[in-house]
């Protein structure tokens, strides 16, 4: 199965929280950084909005949020 993919913004606190949190349990991620264009548009096209990042699709779902993605990693 392919790692999640984490859409971030790299110098963003917020989104630190997640990336923290995945490093410290050894959960893979595909990060991407939308600051560049292409992880810019893929979000926007699954509908995603690149003001309320971090986003984390993953089984074709799209998570918005730090509780919301720490939920899923703590259940799955």
């Amino acid at each position: 199965m392919a790692a999640p993919v984490l859409y971030y913004w790299a110098p963003c606190s917020t989104c630190s929280v997640v990336v923290n949190y995945a490093n410290e349990h050894g959960i893979e991620l595909d990060k991407r950084d939308v600051e560049q264009e292409a992880p810019y548009q893929e979000l926007l096209a699954l509908g995603g909005d690149a003001n309320l990042i971090p986003y984390l699709h993953v089984d074709d779902r799209l998570i918005q949020g730090n509780d919301a993605i720490i939920e899923y990693f703590e259940n799955n």
